[in-house]
């Protein structure tokens, strides 16, 4: 199982890439609606920011008493 900071990190990775295809959908298309694509791919880079900062929020010393019945 990927520990809460392997996670983090590839979501990161998931998030730069999506914010790269942006980028080029945006300058390296005219004409086919990139505009809107470009939009809909920002949409889905937040929603993966949002997730990333919960994920930034969690308490992994709680998280592992939890896990451990230790509450």
């Amino acid at each position: 199982m990927a520990s809460l900071s392997q996670c983090r990190n590839e979501l990161r990775s998931i998030i730069e890439e999506l914010r790269d295809i942006e980028w080029g959908v945006r300058h390296d298309f005219e004409g086919i609606g990139q505009d809107l694509c470009g939009n809909c791919i920002n949409r889905v880079a937040g929603r993966y920011d949002w997730v990333l900062s919960r994920l930034n929020n969690v308490n992994q010393n709680r998280l592992a008493d939890w896990i451990l019945g230790e509450e």
